[in-house]
């Protein structure tokens, strides 16, 4: 092989390195695209007063372009250090009240776990009753907010991943969307007391993100359900609560980590197709309404027996993932250490009790995790399968 050959393997005329800068060069464009769109997003519902708009405007923006197919990422290094740093701001709001509140917990958990059951269980219901769905399938798309728990099962079962991927995906997304609506906020929200808060010193913020990241990055290789987002959370409250720090994150900081949480939600139809996602949207909308009602009406249950925020109890109840709800409760001025404890235990629970659950359903058959048929391709690796027409019309 010649040295001009060597030089140009693969493409010719190239220079060394040249592939590899232009594969930095157009990972940099995706994540700028879609970082931009997720700002736009929220920039347009904050100019309309839209409640959450940081959060909410991102999603939205970014799983309409996601849907179209622009070429979007978010690499994960920065999905932790947005959680990590809405996880500070978050600490930084646990005041001595909101602990006071621990000693109703147990009863909240309780109604918690009775709730999960229940809308486990009528949700399965229905996706195999009323829109055919196989049993293995309906009970994985029914388990609530524990997408990659539920992802790592399904991979070794016959049921259809993709469905699974695209039902839990869509559930995360109409609660953000919707939650914010149906539930007013109370006092100061997120972003208000973002910028009327007493913002850290550069050290201060320095140290602050330090103590996060390490605590977040530690929690994230535990396996600990929003281990980032949490380690933020506990190092903040520590640093605050001892009295080493006071004050918040300079503000653009947490409206930034605001976006960036939007745009991975929004990511999550990254690669989906709007004809193969109609067999499943109808019985996953359907199924979602159906956790909000009944999660609703668990709430009013609680709020009345325990005398608490009916919203914050609500976004406790919710079948969301840990780091949506907990960032949502924050920014409509709720207790998010309320929220998100109630959603790490829920999340434990549930993975003590999937074995049980899933027992009787052909979960342990290994199969095809992915299909032409399917609503969604998640991994085009993880081999091919027979064509199968979906239940739904």
């Amino acid at each position: 092989m010649s040295p001009s050959t060597k030089g140009s393997a693969g493409h010719p005329g190239s220079p060394p390195g040249h592939t590899s800068l232009s594969r930095w060069a157009t990972v940099l464009g995706k994540v700028a695209l879609t970082l931009g769109l997720g700002g736009a997003g929220g920039w347009l519902l904050a100019q309309v007063g839209a409640p959450a708009p940081w959060l909410t405007g991102s999603m939205l923006a970014v799983a309409a372009a996601a849907l179209s197919g622009l070429p979007l990422a978010m690499p994960n290094w920065m999905r932790t250090l947005a959680f990590v740093m809405l996880g500070i701001s978050i600490g930084s709001s646990v005041t001595p009240e909101a602990l006071g509140e621990i000693q109703a917990w147990p009863a909240s958990v309780c109604l918690l776990l009775l709730g999960v059951a229940a809308t486990t269980a009528a949700s399965a219901f229905h996706l195999t009753r009323a829109r055919g769905w196989d049993v293995m399938t309906a009970r994985y798309c029914s388990l609530p907010g524990a997408l990659s728990q539920v992802l790592v099962l399904a991979t070794r079962s016959r049921a259809d991943l993709p469905r699974i991927a695209l039902a839990q995906s869509l559930r995360v997304f109409v609660l953000v969307a919707l939650l914010p609506w149906l539930i007013p906020a109370q006092g100061e929200a997120g972003p208000a007391l973002i910028h009327a808060a007493v913002e850290l010193t550069m050290g201060g913020s320095a140290a602050m993100l330090t103590a996060g990241l390490a605590t977040g990055v530690l929690f994230d290789r535990l396996g600990i359900p929003g281990g980032a987002l949490l380690g933020g959370m506990i190092a903040s409250a520590l640093l605050h609560g001892s009295g080493v720090l006071e004050g918040q994150l300079p503000g653009p900081l947490p409206l930034a980590a605001f976006v960036a949480t939007g745009c991975v939600i929004g990511l999550r139809f990254r690669g989906a197709s709007l004809f193969r996602m109609r067999a499943t949207v109808r019985g996953g909308l359907e199924s979602v309404a159906l956790a909000i009602m009944i999660t609703a009406a668990f709430a009013l249950a609680a709020h009345y027996w325990l005398d608490l925020p009916y919203g914050q109890l609500w976004l406790a109840y919710a079948p969301g993932g840990v780091e949506a709800m907990t960032i949502m409760a924050f920014a409509l001025g709720f207790d998010p250490a309320f929220v998100g404890g109630h959603h790490v235990i829920r999340i434990i629970a549930i993975n003590l009790v999937i074995p049980l659950w899933l027992r009787g359903s052909g979960s342990g058959q290994p199969g095809p995790a992915t299909c032409k048929g399917a609503p969604m391709a998640i991994e085009k690796k993880q081999g091919d399968c027979a064509k199968r027409r979906s239940p739904d019309p």
